[in-house]
């Protein structure tokens, strides 16, 4: 078994159950919201019949067909039950903008677990270059504004950037795109956001993690830029750092915050070189 195989393989298993157990509690909360929508449905259909009932009585009535309820009897009862209608519709259909906020949730988690995958299958160790080329070949909002800028580029302008006591490994944003050929690429980082990476050899915990963050929010306001898309690569991830990004009341971060393990050295290929010596 070849190195990029076994790494296809451990994606499998290692991709993120945290995610996998955060999919599993959206399926199963839009689930119970579309059942008691799907429940309620029927009551909703019957009310209406009630009120074209009542409509066709109080039209025969006007014609002179039958005479069984005064019209004062009749308006009032198509008015009453005209506003229990409003107000039951409007307790049912709050369900259905939880499923939106469910779903919106869905494709946040789909979108960063296809960029980590992407990411985690295009870099061999955690180099700056490697990262970066891995960037312009995961994200297709800026693919190919970004191949083209790095195909005409020493990309050493995003590496390194100092900010506020804090450096990023790789900063994309309108302050470090340089001016050959970039409207494209800026323009594009501008509907996007700004692109920040901190990487490093250890594990990624919880001080880590908030450190970053922190970092990000005073980037943000400082710089006045929106963030696209943040990510801290290193060896191992702790869960007290996903249960820390979960628990942020910073939707922004919450949503755009990726954290990834890419391992120095393989351990499939470490157990086949113990076997081989």
């Amino acid at each position: 078994m070849n190195k990029n195989e076994s790494t296809r393989d451990k994606i499998d298993d290692n991709i993120d159950n945290h995610s996998a157990l955060l999919l599993t509690q959206y399926s199963s909360k839009a689930s119970q919201l579309i059942k008691s929508f799907s429940k309620n449905i029927h009551f909703l259909i019957l009310i209406l019949f009630v009120i074209t009932g009542m409509t066709i009585l109080d039209l025969s009535m006007d014609l002179g067909f039958i005479n069984v309820l005064s019209d004062e009897t009749i308006d009032s009862i198509i008015i009453g039950t005209s506003i229990f209608l409003i107000v039951f519709t409007i307790l049912i259909v709050r369900p259905v903008y939880r499923s939106q906020n469910l779903l919106e949730k869905w494709s946040n988690l789909f979108d960063k677990n296809a960029i980590r995958t992407g990411i985690i299958l295009s870099i061999n160790n955690k180099n700056k270059e490697e990262i970066l080329s891995a960037l312009s070949e995961t994200i297709e909002q800026i693919a190919l504004p970004l191949q083209n800028y790095l195909s005409k580029s020493d990309k050493k302008e995003f590496f390194d950037i100092s900010f506020n006591g804090t450096t990023f490994d790789i900063l994309i944003d309108n302050s470090t795109i340089k001016s050959l050929d970039a409207n494209s690429l800026k323009n594009t980082i501008q509907d996007y956001g700004s692109i920040i990476v901190k990487i490093t050899d250890g594990i990624i915990d919880k001080d880590l993690t908030n450190s970053f963050i922190q970092s990000l929010q005073k980037y943000r306001k400082q710089e006045g830029n929106k963030i696209g898309l943040a990510m801290i690569i290193g060896e191992s991830i702790t869960q007290e750092s996903y249960d820390f990004i979960s628990k942020t009341k910073d939707k922004i971060i919450h949503e755009n915050l990726i954290l990834i393990e890419k391992p120095l050295t393989d351990p499939d290929l470490m157990n086949l070189n113990n076997v081989v010596h």
